[in-house]
């Protein structure tokens, strides 16, 4: 049988192809969702998978094979992980995410025009006092140089956001708690902005 599946090449040949050649081989051979289960003369059973563009028609298994990898798009990242057009409530009046603000940052906590380092601090500094961070996102467009910026969840009331800017501090502006996207991890926002590449 192997010197049977060696002699031929076919990269297409899928299960019920390579199960319907050994049986018009004379094996008792059977496709079973991605492979063949042949049983083989004395009570032994072989397994075989199609092999593509490796040399002969397959490959032969002692036990039955592991499950092709998927082929085509896979989802790479959670599909929560990116919020579209969110809107966050904001809180009443919040005397300790104001009064942590105060406490552990002085504003401007980077320069204008730089709310990707001073957001990416800010939430690694709220997170670590032990706070719920989301950022937000309104991208650049031809006349908007774009800004990113992170709306704080408040302990004592929960499911409502303080937004804080790394420049301006705390923002009471309704603009801050609703933009085009929104996430909980810096790396997310490579999904969001294209990388293009010169030839």
């Amino acid at each position: 049988m192997w010197l049977l599946l060696s002699s031929y090449e076919d990269v297409r040949i899928d299960a019920d192809e390579l199960a319907y050649f050994l049986a018009i081989h004379g094996y008792d051979a059977d496709p079973i969702d991605h492979y063949v289960i042949v049983n083989l003369p004395g009570g032994e059973t072989a397994f075989i998978t199609p092999n593509g563009a490796a040399p002969g028609l397959g490959d032969l298994w002692k036990t039955p094979p592991p499950p092709p990898k998927p082929t085509g798009p896979v989802r790479s990242i959670p599909e929560d992980a990116i919020i579209k057009d969110p809107l966050y409530h904001k809180t009443p009046e919040s005397s300790q995410v104001e009064r942590l603000t105060k406490e552990r940052f002085i504003f401007p906590v980077t320069p204008l025009g730089m709310c990707y380092d001073g957001s990416r601090r800010l939430a690694t500094s709220y997170s670590g006092f032990g706070y719920n961070v989301m950022y937000m996102y309104d991208p650049s467009e031809w006349d908007w140089q774009g800004h990113l910026w992170v709306v704080v969840e408040t302990t004592d009331f929960p499911d409502r956001w303080l937004a804080v800017d790394s420049y301006y501090g705390i923002m009471k502006v309704d603009d801050y708690y609703e933009a085009p996207w929104s996430f909980d991890d810096m790396k997310y926002l490579d999904y969001i902005n294209p990388r293009w590449r010169l030839m």
